[in-house]
């Protein structure tokens, strides 16, 4: 793998915790600039993507924010590139 990708979000359905509100639209705008930037390259179909909980603090800007969900999604897709076959269906290509 040449380390250059391409990544197709069709939908990105973050959750926020009561209080986030106000700011869910600038943290999911934020994140998806983010991966833009920095997702890892990955041949492969991942249906569903669930990075599960992440502690958010309230006093947090946005951006720190943002980088700790683009984080646990980056790992997530590094874990999937790793376990070639897989039954939800993520294939990779070396």
């Amino acid at each position: 793998m040449n380390g250059i990708g391409r990544m197709s979000i069709d939908r990105f359905d973050l959750r926020l915790p009561a209080g986030f509100e106000s700011r869910a639209e600038a943290i999911a705008r934020q994140t998806l600039r983010l991966l833009s930037c920095t997702a890892p390259a990955f041949d492969g179909l991942l249906p569903r993507l669930d990075i599960g909980q992440i502690r958010l603090h309230g006093g947090e800007t946005n951006d720190v924010i943002a980088r700790r969900i683009c984080r646990a999604i980056e790992k997530q897709i590094v874990n999937a590139a790793q376990q070639p076959t897989r039954a939800t269906g993520v294939s990779y290509v070396d």
